[in-house]
C-alpha cells in the first residue's frame, strides 16, 4: 500500500510540474541558448548573411533526410498557403534578426525579442483565437521585467544610437510571433520535422538571391574548424531539434502558451556562457532569472 501511495504521489507531482513548465519549449530554448557561443565562433571567419544562409540550408537538408523515413515528402495542395505563410514568417524573422544584430547590441536585441509573447497575446486577443486572462497578462509582464534584469544586470544599457537596430529587433519579435501563430496547424498536418523543413525551403529560396554572391566570393578554405563547428551546431541542435520541438509545442499548447518560453532563451544563453565560457553571473541577473521563471510559471499555470 505504501508503494501505491508513493506512486500516486509521484504522479501527482509530475502533473503539478507539467502545469507550470512544459518540456518541449523548455528544451527548445535551452538548445537555442547554446547557439550564442557557436555564433561567436562562426562569425569570426564567416560573414553574417552567409552564416545564416548556410545554417538554413544545412538544417533543411537534415530535416528532410530524417523525415523521409517517416512519411512521403510531397506537400498536399491544401497546405500550400499555410506553409507559405509559415515560411515567410521564418524568412522575415531571420532577415530582421540578422539586420538588427548589425545595428544594435546583443542586450538590446535580447530584450526586444522578448516582446514576442506580449505581441502574441495581443494578436490572439484581437483575433479572438485565445483571450489571455489577468493571471497570464501579469505573468507575461513579470517575465519581461525578469528578462530586462537578466540582460541589463550585466552592465549594458539602452543607447539611442542603436534605435534603428532596436526597431528591427521589434520587427523580428513580431515575425516570430507570426510564425508561432501559423506553424501550429502545419505541424498538425505534416508533423514537426516536415513542417519545419518546408519553412526552411521557403527561407532558403528567399535568402539565395541576397547571399549567393557573398557565398561565392568568400575564402572558405581559410575558415577554421571551430567556425564550422559553430555553424553545424546552430543548424542541427539549434534549428532542426529546437524548431521541431517548438513547432510540436505550438501545436499541442497553442501559440500563446508556447511563446512564453521566449523569456527563458536569454537565461539559457547566460547560464551556458557562464558554464562554458566562464563568464560572470551578477546578482541582478540571478534575481532576474528567478523573476523570469516566476513570470513564465504564473502565465503558464492553469
Amino acid at each position: 500500500m505504501e508503494q501505491i501511495g508513493e506512486s500516486v504521489n509521484s504522479t501527482a507531482v509530475r502533473r503539478q510540474m507539467s502545469s507550470w513548465l512544459h518540456l518541449e519549449p523548455l528544451l527548445a530554448v535551452i538548445l537555442w541558448g547554446g547557439i550564442y557561443p557557436g555564433v561567436k565562433l562562426g562569425l569570426r571567419a564567416i560573414p553574417l548573411l552567409s552564416f545564416t544562409y548556410l545554417r538554413i540550408l544545412l538544417a533543411m537538408v537534415v530535416l528532410f533526410a530524417v523525415s523521409m523515413r517517416l512519411r512521403p515528402l510531397l506537400l498536399p495542395r491544401v497546405l500550400w498557403r499555410p506553409v507559405l505563410h509559415a515560411g515567410l514568417a521564418q524568412t522575415c524573422f531571420q532577415l530582421l534578426l540578422v539586420a538588427s544584430l548589425q545595428w544594435t547590441t546583443a542586450g538590446n536585441g535580447a530584450v526586444l525579442l522578448a516582446t514576442a509573447p506580449l505581441l502574441t497575446a495581443a494578436w490572439c486577443a484581437v483575433t479572438g483565437r485565445e483571450r489571455p486572462g489577468r493571471q497570464q497578462w501579469a505573468g507575461m509582464v513579470v517575465g519581461f521585467i525578469g528578462v530586462g534584469l537578466v540582460v541589463y544586470g550585466g552592465g549594458t544599457g539602452m543607447l539611442w544610437s542603436h534605435l534603428s537596430g532596436d526597431l528591427l529587433a521589434v520587427g523580428a519579435a513580431g515575425a516570430w510571433a507570426w510564425y508561432g501563430v501559423v506553424i501550429g496547424p502545419v505541424v498538425g498536418a505534416l508533423g514537426p520535422l516536415r513542417a519545419t523543413g518546408w519553412t526552411m525551403v521557403i527561407a532558403a529560396l528567399c535568402f539565395t538571391p541576397l547571399t549567393l554572391g557573398e557565398v561565392r566570393s568568400h575564402a572558405w578554405g581559410l575558415v577554421p574548424w571551430e567556425a564550422w563547428a559553430g555553424l553545424i551546431y546552430g543548424a542541427t541542435a539549434g534549428m532542426v531539434m529546437a524548431m521541431a520541438l517548438w513547432g510540436k509545442a505550438v501545436h499541442r499548447l497553442g501559440p500563446l502558451q508556447t511563446m512564453l518560453y521566449v523569456y527563458l532563451e536569454p537565461i539559457s544563453a547566460l547560464i551556458i556562457a557562464a558554464v562554458v565560457l566562464s563568464e560572470a553571473l551578477h546578482l541582478p541577473q540571478a534575481a532576474g532569472i528567478v523573476i523570469t521563471f516566476v513570470g513564465v510559471g504564473l502565465a503558464s499555470y492553469r
